[in-house]
């Protein structure tokens, strides 16, 4: 998770970085304009407005950079002023998406989780000893045998011997403390029982929200590109309408900061998913200790390059 959220940090800086480039391109295209009488000095000092909005957006992201760099290198057991950087590539959403149905997931997840397969043996050892408990109360029948050859010394004749036993075990009186032992026993089998089936519930539970997670980060890939992409050509439009002396900058403006955010909406949302994909891989005890992901086909995940 400290890996993605820095990951969507460097990525909203970039993202950022454009949209305050744009907002320089719209200071000029004012100015120009108005040095020529075609706009007003509202125009420019609205286009500068932007500029420094953006300018203040570009400047918090790069302390969020900076921060999520400083968890990151804490999650890896590093200070968290220690001094790397890494590469990270985002890579695309697979077009075909991830398809598992929730009763597979938790079928893995009992096969799978250590921590529920734990509980499970834990109870298992409980009710093992209940049964110990009780046949200690009960009359037991053992079997021996044995043999052996004898020699005398000075002879060369030699005895041959051997016998066999039949034990039985009656239990008497003990003070009832063999009993109070098996209602001991049992009663730890049934809470260490109740505890498997506890956590078990909450397994269940984890991978349920999980995949109802992933599939919202899904549908919300889905949507933001439409976004992404609406945004993007109208502030094509609108930058083209005001250069052309038809559009005004208000409607740059705000086309230009409707795309900026849809630029970081589209990158959260990206990452979103893959955090979600990573919850529910580790939910269902299949996420791999180097990030490896089963449940993606191909293993999708943003590369790290140095």
């Amino acid at each position: 998770s400290a890996f993605y959220r820095y990951a969507g940090a460097k990525a909203i800086l970039e993202a950022n970085r454009a949209s305050y480039a744009e907002a320089e391109s719209s200071v000029v295209a004012a100015e120009t304009r108005h040095d020529v009488g075609l706009a007003t000095i509202a125009d420019v000092l609205q286009a500068r407005t932007a500029r420094a909005q953006a300018q203040l957006d570009l400047l918090a992201t790069e302390g969020q950079v900076r921060v999520t760099r400083g968890a990151l290198a804490v999650s890896m057991g590093y200070p968290a002023n220690v001094p790397y950087d890494v590469e990270i590539a985002v890579p695309d959403i697979p077009v075909a998406g991830i398809a598992h149905e929730v009763e597979t997931l938790i079928a893995r997840a009992v096969a799978a989780r250590p921590d529920l397969r734990a509980a499970q043996a834990r109870a298992q050892a409980a009710t093992a000893r209940v049964r110990t408990a009780r046949s200690d109360l009960l009359p037991s029948l053992s079997l021996g045998a044995s043999a052996g050859r004898t020699w005398t010394d000075g002879q060369d004749d030699y005895e041959d011997r051997s016998g066999g036993s039949l034990v039985v075990n009656l239990p008497l009186f003990g003070g009832f403390s063999g009993r109070h032992d098996l209602a001991r026993a049992q009663a730890e089998a049934d809470a260490a029982g109740e505890r498997a089936r506890a956590l078990r519930q909450q397994v269940v539970y984890e991978i349920f929200v999980a995949h109802s997670d992933f599939l919202t980060a899904d549908e919300r890939v889905r949507a933001v590109a439409e976004l992404l992409a609406s945004a993007t050509r109208s502030e094509e439009v609108a930058r083209g309408r005001y250069r052309e002396g038809v559009g005004s900058i208000l409607d740059l403006l705000s086309a230009q900061r409707a795309l900026a955010e849809a630029r970081a909406q589209d990158v959260n949302a990206r990452l979103g998913w893959f955090i979600a994909l990573a919850q529910l891989a580790r939910d269902a005890g299949v996420l791999g200790l180097h990030g490896d992901n089963p449940l993606a086909q191909g293993n999708p995940h943003p590369e790290v390059e140095r």
